[in-house]
């Protein structure tokens, strides 16, 4: 017992030399901070802070960095976007369970993530996880009730973000989602874009793009685009009934000034989400997630097949936030829990959205928090 208590007081002193516990920005503040200074930072959350020494753990989650590589593991919530409603992983799910980490480099940084989702699946669901006779790319097509179905539906994310002169911020992500089976390292691979998905059956992949320019203090310019599927029909012939094409972009601008002893930052962002963004066969490759009863868009908080905008000021400082929003967006018919071999697909000049009759959608919303 005395041995095993000294090897106890050697590991820990060994880690606390090797570990230096960094404060980590938990949501947007440090990047507007950062903005109203003229100097960008990523748009990344949760990500360490190297401006100080800081040691401690956010609730549910632990952090550590051997500058310059950190690693994040726990639940928490995130959010890889500039974006009050980020396009391709945002801060539209309650939280993640997993690990994320990277490589910082001050003018480049890799970061990945790794997030497990729910995997139940009710029964009408999982025999549609079984069928094989959707996904014509997979390699069990037509194989009798022998669809990937492991109870498994995990998220691989992977970017690359420079940053020029402390202004211009540039980054490429690309998410793997792998359903119905247990991952491997080949779907872990950074390096391997695109993966498997075409044509294995149990993965779908999506691109993302991101952009963030600071022309002068407190100024920003920015923008998001993803990508989960497009088609060449003059060289995909055929293609229309399969999977159309699935795109997202949005563009923003906000100022960030300080009154007294608060930042208040002003915006305003404009969102185009294609008719069949999101939506999948197969519930396990569906850019959505389960917590309890409800599903939620991995990506735009309202989901697919719609166009619009958001006004909205935020006001915080070190104890207390202030959030007030007005969105406006047109509403078309299809949402994600339409089925994906609805015969509309088929027309191509709708894949752009909103499609058929459209409605209006407004949300006025206000959020206030205290740090206690």
């Amino acid at each position: 017992m005395k041995e095993f208590g000294k090897v106890t007081i050697l590991l820990l002193l060994l880690f606390s030399n090797i570990f230096v516990f960094s404060e980590v920005a938990i949501d947007q503040k440090y990047l507007l901070k950062s903005i109203y200074e003229g100097k960008d930072f990523t748009n990344v959350f949760p990500y360490p802070i190297y401006d100080e020494a800081y040691s401690g753990f956010e609730p549910y989650f632990i952090y550590w960095d051997i500058d310059p590589i950190w690693l994040i593991s726990g639940i928490y919530k995130t959010n890889w976007s500039d974006f009050e409603r980020g396009l391709y992983l945002s801060d539209s799910i309650p939280y993640v369970k997993g690990f994320m980490g990277g490589y910082d480099a001050g003018n480049m940084r890799i970061i990945s993530g790794l997030y497990f989702f729910d995997p139940y699946l009710d029964e009408e669901s999982f025999l549609r996880q079984r069928n094989t006779s959707y996904d014509r790319n997979s390699d069990r097509y037509r194989i009798e009730n022998f669809g990937y179905s492991d109870p498994s539906k995990v998220l691989f994310i992977h970017r690359v973000e420079w940053i020029f002169f402390e202004k211009l911020r540039l980054s490429l992500s690309e998410l793997n989602l792998i359903g119905g089976k247990y991952p491997d390292l080949s779907d872990a691979n950074p390096f391997g874009v695109s993966h498997n998905n075409l044509g294995e059956g149990f993965s779908n992949s999506m691109m993302g793009l991101d952009f963030s320019l600071i022309p002068f203090d407190g100024f920003q310019i920015y923008g998001q685009f993803a990508m989960d599927d497009f088609v060449v029909q003059s060289t995909e012939s055929g293609a229309e009934d399969y999977k159309p094409t699935a795109l997202a972009w949005s563009f923003g601008t906000r100022k960030v000034y300080k009154s007294s002893n608060f930042y208040v930052s002003p915006k305003i962002e404009y969102y185009k989400i294609y008719t069949w963004m999101y939506n999948q066969w197969l519930p396990y490759l569906k850019w959505t997630a389960f917590y309890g009863n409800e599903e939620f868009p991995i990506g735009f908080d309202y989901g697919n097949d719609m166009e619009g905008f958001l006004i909205g000021i935020d006001i915080f400082n070190d104890n207390v936030s202030y959030k007030l929003i007005f969105e406006r967006y047109l509403k078309g018919e299809i949402d994600l829990s339409t089925p994906y071999e609805d015969e509309r697909k088929i027309d191509s000049l709708q894949w752009a959205g909103p499609y058929g009759e459209t409605s209006n959608f407004i949300v006025i919303s206000f959020q206030f928090e205290i740090k206690i």
